[in-house]
């Protein structure tokens, strides 16, 4: 390859740098390298390459600064190393990755914050057309914004598909056994996935990839591979996806079913947290036992709990215990299956993610209706059936419309309400699923923030959660009584309210 002539890309997007090698080398040993160099600031990057197929390598870089970039091409093959050029990095569109901000939410790197709404269809990137590019629809026109799939293939219950594409070539062992080889990749198989993570960007999803799989169940084999091996296709996954800014990291979905010990886990999250140039963001989902998400290579807490958003003041306990942001990754699915994960009706999953919204936390979408095939959304995808999604894309405008960075509780220790937001800015009260007729004007104060102040000023709206609308009180409420843990409009009439419907509150201060 010969140096390449200077050119304009956009900040934060892939840049791709092919090169042609003498011969194939392991996918276990990093065959290329490039170092990169920021003219003005001098800082350097330096990038790992992968082998996609024949002796094709390829090295992606998305530049994170504005301004002249130089690179150098390295590599123990000749034919690799040497190469040259320079590009100049411009702002667009693109907002960068999301990482943690205000520590308990999320915010892309140019400061916008994020606000995951998520779904979920394990078994997605399997699927052959229609129902590959008819989940993706759904999912971007119900309004989702962040979407969970495994790398490999899912087996076991209702998984109805056996894709005949997989992620390694095979080989036999000394003892005769077939064994997966991850020293050979399969380059269509990882193209697949490219394609797919570069689908979810172009519909404004994140894409949350699971990276192992728990649910094998011996079907395939990828369970079985040891610790060295994992490493090395960690490796080579995150050469490939790594330099789009939308990719989040999940090392496995209900880690606890497989029988590794916690040590494993971390030492690989570890890993995974080492190689990342991007320092993308990086959770591991639990079945039953939680793992320790104070491991600091976890950036969030990606948790399953049926039960912790079925009522008020549970979620937020999670984000006490870590310091970090908790996303309910799985909590319960709308559906219509026996099993007491699979049967929510649409009024009860969007009252868990409000629940989950006043706890500081977010949640993830699942159907689990039985789909023609006889498999679920949640597994296979496609269209979506449920009352909920549309719903729940509400739930992200309204969240995309406040003016803080994040909702936290305002007042942890006994707020009868459970009131979120930021004191004295903005507040979120959620009523639950069946309001009274009205609402007096009360406010709790907390502790640490802006405390509420005689003569505050607010405007309320109320939020019809169902029938997603935004209603304007009409009137201002002026604070005329700051008592220690609350504050109150005594003069102002109560808000009427359309009893027993689903509906929260928007307060917000203004005039100041």
């Amino acid at each position: 390859m010969s140096a390449e002539a200077s050119s304009s890309h956009e900040l934060y997007r892939p840049i791709e740098l092919t090169f042609e090698g003498s011969a194939v080398i392991p996918a276990d040993i990093t065959p290329v390298t490039v170092r990169l160099r920021h003219e003005a600031s001098r800082t350097e990057r330096v990038m790992p390459g992968f082998w996609d197929g024949g002796t094709t390598y390829r090295v992606r870089f998305a530049p994170d600064l504005e301004g002249e970039w130089t690179w150098t091409s390295d590599s123990d093959d000749t034919a690799l190393a040497g190469h040259e050029g320079t590009f100049a990095a411009e702002r667009g569109a693109e907002r960068g990755p999301v990482r943690v901000a205000h520590r308990f939410h999320f915010a892309h790197a140019d400061g916008t914050p994020f606000r995951p709404v998520g779904a979920t269809a394990y078994n997605w990137l399997h699927q052959d057309e229609p129902l590959f590019s008819q989940t993706v629809d759904a999912i971007a026109e119900a309004g989702f914004n962040k979407f969970r799939f495994m790398v490999f293939p899912q087996g076991g219950g209702y998984v109805e598909h056996v894709p005949a594409l997989m992620p390694f070539e095979k080989t036999t062992s000394d003892t005769g056994a077939a064994r997966w080889d991850v020293t050979r990749p399969v380059p269509e198989f990882f193209q697949r996935l490219d394609r797919a993570v570069e689908v979810l960007r172009g519909r404004g999803i994140q894409a949350d990839v699971l990276i192992y799989n728990a649910y094998d169940r011996g079907q395939f084999g990828l369970n079985e591979l040891t610790e060295a091996e994992d490493a090395a296709y960690l490796r080579y996954l995150v050469a490939r996806l790594a330099a789009h800014p939308h990719v989040w990291w999940s090392l496995c979905n209900e880690f606890d079913q497989l029988e590794r010990p916690d040590d494993r886990w971390d030492r690989t999250g570890a890993l995974l947290a080492e190689i990342d140039p991007y320092d993308h963001l990086r959770s591991i989902h639990n079945w039953i036992e939680l793992y320790d998400n104070n491991q600091p290579w976890v950036t969030h807490a990606s948790v399953q709990n049926g039960a912790v958003t079925t009522d008020f003041g549970r979620a937020n306990l999670y984000r006490d215990v870590w310091g970090k942001p908790v996303v309910l990754d799985e909590i319960k699915y709308e559906g219509d299956i026996p099993e007491r994960w699979g049967h929510l009706d649409a009024e009860q999953l969007v009252h868990q993610f409000w629940v989950s919204t006043v706890a500081g936390c977010y949640a993830s979408h699942g159907e689990s209706f039985v789909t023609e095939t006889g498999s679920l959304h949640m597994v296979e995808g496609g269209m979506l059936r449920g009352d909920s999604p549309v719903r729940l894309g509400f739930l992200r405008e309204v969240l995309e419309g406040l003016d803080v960075p994040g909702l936290d509780p305002i007042d942890k220790w006994d707020d009868p309400a459970y009131v979120a937001g930021i004191p004295r800015r903005q507040y979120v009260q959620y009523l639950g699923r069946s309001a009274p007729g009205s609402w007096a004007f009360r406010l709790p104060i907390g502790v640490p923030g802006e405390r509420l102040q005689a003569g505050d000023a607010f405007e309320v709206d109320v939020i019809d959660t169902w029938n997603m609308t935004v209603t304007p009180v009409g009137r201002v409420f002026t604070l005329d009584d700051v008592q220690r843990n609350d504050a109150y409009d005594r003069v102002s009439a109560p808000v009427e309210l359309t009893e027993g419907e689903a509906l929260a509150l928007r307060i917000t201060r203004i005039g100041g």
